[in-house]
């Protein structure tokens, strides 16, 4: 099954020529890194046993070289204390062109109660069908009444985050929300949907709507950017558009769940959807959550925020 989605996504993103993009066919393959690193692994014991042992050496090699950076994410780390900010709750869940179950929807964030969601393909469509199932939140889209939600980002608000000042950004081909004030003080947080790079062209601008990341993440205080970044930690690009920011996974262990596609066991699939938070907080929960109707599973994140002064050293 991993080989043949390995496959099929390489072929997805081959370019008609093959001198015409050389680097598009890679971002698929480098998603399933740490896949093809464990499949080489095995596939060099099954050689061993064989009596290939010079064969089975190298291919162990290679599997090893594939895997190795996937054990940082799987192994946990002692937090540090705790900043003197404060303390966030994010849910970013993509509800697939609109159709996630919004009754299953609201059921969670009822009981979770984040400070903010994130609904990538979510519009204003969605948007009136779920509030109704949420009292107290506020909501806005990126995208004006009659825009399919495909083309949006919906942001949710709970009464706890305060008074907030919600706007809609430009840069990306599918318009973001910029959030600030309330808990989140002078810092923003950012729900977005990049592109995602299935072809020559889509990679292009998923490369720079990446780069249009990093030119946030290296702002000052450093944001929150919460959403569906259809890349993960091994993308170069993500970990240059990560910036004064860092993957709200890290040193949780469980930066190897799988949020997509669902329909995988979360081992099988690859983490595309992302909270990233500024250097110094602390993660105090995340929670891959299910999320019926959809193609991707939700991702629940507490963080303790640094101080406003401390981001900005």
């Amino acid at each position: 099954m991993i080989v043949d989605r390995a496959l099929r996504t390489a072929v997805t993103v081959l370019p008609r020529r093959w001198r015409t993009d050389r680097r598009s066919a890679l971002v698929g393959l480098t998603a399933l890194r740490p896949h093809l690193g464990v499949a080489g692994l095995g596939v060099a014991g099954l050689l061993r046993l064989t009596g290939l042992r010079r064969t089975a050496t190298a291919v162990g090699l290679a599997g090893a070289a594939a895997a190795a950076p996937a054990l940082r994410r799987v192994l946990p780390r002692p937090d540090g204390p705790l900043p003197d900010g404060p303390e966030l709750t994010v849910l970013v869940a993509n509800v697939l062109l609109g159709r996630a179950d919004t009754g299953a929807l609201a059921a969670t964030v009822t009981r979770e109660r984040p400070d903010v969601v994130v609904l990538p393909e979510a519009g204003v469509a969605y948007l009136d069908r779920l509030l109704p199932l949420l009292g107290g939140y506020r909501g806005w889209s990126s995208v004006p009444p009659g825009v399919p939600d495909q083309r949006g980002t919906v942001v949710l608000v709970a009464p706890r985050a305060g008074e907030v000042d919600v706007r809609p950004g430009q840069g990306m081909r599918l318009p973001y929300l910029e959030v600030t004030g309330g808990l989140l003080g002078a810092r923003t947080l950012y729900a977005v949907h990049t592109s995602a790079p299935t072809n020559p062209r889509w990679t292009e601008l998923w490369t720079g709507e990446l780069a249009l990341i990093g030119e946030w993440t290296r702002t000052r205080p450093a944001p929150v950017v919460a959403g569906d970044l259809n890349a993960v930690v091994d993308h170069r690009r993500l970990r240059d558009a990560s910036g004064d920011c860092v993957d709200a996974t890290d040193g949780t262990g469980r930066g190897l769940v799988g949020t997509f596609p669902s329909s995988l066991p979360r081992w099988a699939g690859i983490r595309i959807d992302h909270v990233l938070v500024p250097r110094g907080s602390v993660t105090r929960r995340h929670v891959v959550l299910e999320t019926p109707g959809s193609d991707h599973r939700a991702v629940l994140v507490t963080v303790r925020l640094p101080g406003a002064q401390d981001s900005a050293r």
